[in-house]
């Protein structure tokens, strides 16, 4: 019998301290996939290159933020030690610096999101909520029909979420996530030949077919660790390399320049985790995750952020 055979590539583990390098090892030796380990940014920018997933320590990454613009084929900023979230203000300099990969969460959702992260990247499967579902966790969906079926469709998904057992707290936050993320499709998403989003300023009481590449779908899940919620458009046109910048800056960019306005802020500050996917000109999934473990004073004061482009290969 053949062993199976390592995935293609590297990866490394940048930290300065022992301990926590050996953590970060175990948990991305999971993936069978070579690692390496450097304890300086001298030795990180030696080692990497082309074909590299680099895991680095927040505290090196914000003192070279340009890092990621070395190339790889992911950096992926993790809280220093591992037992405690990184400080917001280190994840707004990553994101506003290009970070497209920045886990702001302790042990354990530390070692969880890192693995999703991680192997996600290995395989080039970029998208479905499933990948941060414990197996068996039941997915539920609704299509909108209309654009007037929005509201419906937030109502329904925050019922169902309380009838689940989960605190009206987090029913409140689905309410206000799932409502931001499908505006966003609807009225944000849609571009014309030039790139303009041709749907921005229509009335939001307007009525709209849904069909083609207007059909928006949102699915949802839970399993008793995370709450999540999908939501998918068919237009692509995403921009992922500046959505972690307009994310950090709460929305405050000129409203004309901005793909939703404060739209997309406003569903990453109520939630944990933020994914976004983007087959570019053809679908965009934004993913949200609420950890339901814990009380949010106990996690950290932002969310984690996670952008993958990748195409419908193997898709339904």
């Amino acid at each position: 019998m053949q062993p199976s055979s390592a995935p293609p590539g590297k990866l490394i583990v940048a930290h300065p301290d022992r301990k926590a390098q050996r953590a970060l090892v175990r948990l991305v030796g999971a993936t069978l996939c070579p690692v390496e380990v450097v304890a300086d940014v001298d030795a990180l920018i030696a080692a990497v290159d082309a074909q590299t997933i680099v895991v680095v320590d927040a505290t090196l990454a914000r003192a070279v933020p340009t890092l990621r613009d070395r190339a790889a084929r992911a950096w992926i900023a993790v809280p220093g030690e591992g037992l405690a979230p990184a400080d917001a203000e280190t994840i707004d300099v990553l994101l506003t610096a290009g970070w497209t990969h920045v886990v702001a969460h302790p042990m354990p959702i530390l070692a969880e999101e890192l693995l999703a992260t991680v192997q996600k990247l290995i395989r080039g499967d970029a998208f479905g909520l499933e990948k941060y579902m414990a197996w068996g966790a039941e997915v539920r969906s609704y299509m909108l029909d209309d654009t007037r079926d929005r509201d419906a469709a937030v109502n329904e998904l925050a019922k169902d979420v309380i009838a689940v057992g989960l605190p009206d707290r987090v029913g409140s936050m689905v309410s206000v996530i799932a409502d931001e993320l499908i505006a966003n499709a609807l009225y944000a998403a849609p571009v014309d030949g030039a790139g303009k989003r041709f749907r921005a300023a229509e009335p939001r009481e307007q009525a709209r077919t849904l069909a083609g590449r207007d059909v928006v779908t949102v699915r949802w899940a839970t399993d008793a660790r995370y709450l999540a919620i999908e939501v998918r458009d068919r237009w692509g046109s995403l921009d992922p390399s500046t959505t972690g910048a307009r994310l950090a800056a709460g929305g405050k960019q000129n409203p004309t320049q901005s793909e939703g306005g404060m739209g997309l802020p406003l569903a990453y500050a109520c939630c944990n985790q933020f994914v976004i996917g983007v087959a570019p000109s053809v679908m965009t999934e934004v993913i949200t995750l609420l950890d339901v473990r814990y009380k949010p004073t106990e996690l950290g004061r932002s969310a984690s952020f996670h952008t993958f482009v990748g195409t419908m290969e193997g898709q339904g």
